[in-house]
């Protein structure tokens, strides 16, 4: 029983949906007056961009996963997530991680 319980409070702690953030939570976010939570959003979509970029360089995704361009900034990438987000207002409760990928998909469609 004593090894049980460690594992038992530790479940407890588990989140109960799947994802972390939603769209709304990021919109919210990357809009807000407080300059952590411009910050938190920048961290955010950077790292989403970072962990599929690093994925394709690995092959564990496919080439056009995303084809962000060359030149394109943190700041860009943040100002084309809050577009969809705001264009899309009816997908904005769907986890955050997707719709990251999928607003820059529309603003920068792969070629080919």
């Amino acid at each position: 029983m004593s090894r049980l319980l460690p594992g038992l409070l530790l479940l407890g702690c588990l989140p109960a949906s799947a994802g972390f953030d939603t769209g709304n939570r990021i919109h919210e976010d990357c809009r807000s007056g407080n300059y952590f939570n411009r910050g938190y959003c920048g961290g955010y979509v950077t790292g989403i961009v970072d962990t599929i970029e690093s994925l394709q360089a690995r092959g564990a995704l496919p080439a056009n996963a995303l084809c962000i361009p060359e030149g394109a900034t943190k700041g860009q990438l943040v100002d084309v997530v809050i577009r969809y987000l705001e264009q899309n207002p009816e997908r904005r409760h769907l986890e955050a991680a997707g719709l990251v990928p999928e607003a820059i998909n529309a603003a920068f469609p792969c070629k080919g």
